[in-house]
């Protein structure tokens, strides 16, 4: 690559959507530290992978981006997704090759913190708006999302999804030794809506028995206080999949069935194998997306009409492991849903010969998209790794799991449980 480079000027700063809220002190000062580096076509100017510590924009010239999927797109200089960062998440998400002879800007995010948080008194990089023309450049739409999500990360201002107060109640008084049904039963009954679910629940066809149990005690002792505490967990996680966006409250539901569809079948397929819980991989289940729950939340800063539902998808599909392992470290969930969120979607994963929960998440999910369009794009059940390691067994002419076609009545149970 030519090593080539100058100094831009205050003005070509300007034009850069993070920059704009910089006072011209600070432009200054970062002009006086940034360098205009060329590239020549066929050239790499970022590797699928790397985390290296610098912000890059484009001055000139076009760009290829490859993914790891095979998404391609390009950006040219003066497109409105080229007013944000280049290929922003870290570890790189893209290949970033010269299409064309470029100009581009790159800058050391030390440098850039430095002036943004130590010079003058603007509100520095971190006050940027929502602008740009997403609707003639989808793409754009990706980047500012990604932008932002990202931009809040780094400097640990990412709004995460907070648990609701009852799960964390109990999660906190099991954790004290506390095991009387009694007393379990009092914490719950702070939330006259999360008892009647829970005596529901303890009356359903999963659990229920010919006496049906009619106060929050009896309902704990039905189901014993780890099965309490997991299905008040699953119960209140319902709340954070809203959305005051009509546009992406439809997103939201869908995201509410598909994840309530994964956690019935990991229940089912638990409660086949001795090695699993059932409650644990249910909720294990219904967790691994959380990820995307925080991404749709964050794309109700931006209008409606300025939503394009590919550019979306490509950021969710980019961000929603990251940001889903982030949230379940938060909220101090064990390494199971850790590694289902960050992994759940990684089919061919392979890590050896014992299964574990997130096995079961990658299960789940093909079997649930078996019929749907998605699954025409992935790989059959008996083609990933996590099949061999469950010993699920022989596959119907339907390319489905025979024990969870012969568990369809177990499934339906398990998913009407979630929508108490």
């Amino acid at each position: 690559m030519d090593r080539q480079s100058n100094h831009p000027t205050t003005e070509e700063l300007k034009q850069f959507i993070p920059l704009q809220a910089l006072s011209e002190q600070q432009q200054v000062l970062l002009a006086g530290v940034t360098e205009i580096k060329t590239a020549r076509p066929g050239e790499v100017l970022i590797e699928l992978g790397s985390d290296d510590n610098n912000t890059y924009f484009l001055l000139q010239g076009t760009l290829v981006l490859d993914s790891a999927d095979n998404h391609r797109r390009e950006i040219s200089a003066g497109d409105p997704s080229a007013k944000s960062p280049i290929a922003q998440l870290r570890p790189r998400k893209y290949k970033v090759t010269a299409r064309t002879e470029v100009r581009y800007l790159l800058i050391d995010n030390a440098y850039l913190e430095d002036i943004a948080h130590n010079h003058g008194t603007a509100c520095g990089v971190d006050g940027y708006e929502v602008i740009g023309d997403f609707q003639s450049d989808p793409n754009a739409f990706e980047d500012q999302l990604s932008h932002l999500l990202l931009t809040d990360l780094k400097n640990d201002r990412l709004k995460l999804p907070s648990l609701p107060e009852v799960a964390v109640r109990i999660g906190r008084a099991l954790e004290d030794g506390v095991s009387d049904a009694h007393d379990i039963a009092e914490i719950i009954q702070i939330d006259p809506v999360m008892t009647a679910k829970l005596i529901k629940a303890a009356n359903s066809a999963i659990y229920g028995r010919r006496t049906p149990v009619e106060t929050c005690s009896a309902a704990v002792v039905r189901l014993g206080a780890d099965v309490t505490q997991k299905l008040v967990l699953s119960f209140a996680l319902r709340e954070l999949f809203q959305s005051d966006s009509a546009l992406l409250r439809n997103r939201m539901k869908a995201l509410w069935k598909h994840s309530t569809h994964v956690a019935a079948i990991c229940y089912v397929l638990a409660g086949n194998d001795s090695r699993f819980k059932p409650e644990h991989a249910m909720l294990v289940g219904l967790l691994h997306d959380i990820g995307v729950v925080a991404i749709i939340n964050y794309a109700q800063k931006f209008p409606d009409e300025t939503m394009d539902p590919e550019a979306l998808d490509q950021a969710v599909q980019n961000l929603r492991a990251e940001i889903g392992g982030m949230i379940l470290k938060k909220w101090n969930f064990s390494a199971d849903f850790v590694t289902a969120a960050l992994e759940g979607e990684e089919w061919m994963r392979n890590k050896g010969t014992t299964p574990d929960y997130c096995d079961l998440v990658i299960i789940a999910q093909l079997h649930s998209y078996i019929g749907d369009n998605k699954g025409r794009h992935l790989p059959a059940i008996d083609e990933v790794p996590a099949h061999s390691r469950l010993e699920l067994g022989e596959l119907t002419p339907r390319m489905s799991l025979k024990i969870l076609e012969q568990a369809k009545d177990q499934i339906q149970h398990a998913q009407a449980l979630l929508n108490i």
